[in-house]
């Protein structure tokens, strides 16, 4: 196990414990999210293979795809044109 020195303003340190948030805790939380964000690990050579494979499924017609409705478009134009 490691041990980490976090530098924090004042302010906000004093504003986190007022609040009654273990800092400690949710720092863990955060690094376990990074260190794993649910996918399996895959190596470099395995995500070009995968990535060349969908594109020969795609070029040849053999792949299988979600239709896209128009409701759908219209939600995803509306939320781009949103950010």
């Amino acid at each position: 196990m490691h041990t980490l020195k976090l530098q924090i303003q004042d302010d906000i340190y004093e504003n986190l414990l007022s609040k009654g948030i273990d800092i400690n805790r949710k720092l863990q939380e955060f690094i376990t999210t990074l260190a794993d964000d649910g996918y399996p690990v895959i190596s470099t050579q395995e995500a070009k293979k995968r990535v060349a494979d969908a594109v020969d499924r795609y070029r040849d017609g053999s792949g299988s795809y979600t239709p896209i409705d128009k409701d759908y478009i219209d939600e995803m134009h509306n939320y781009i044109q949103s950010l």
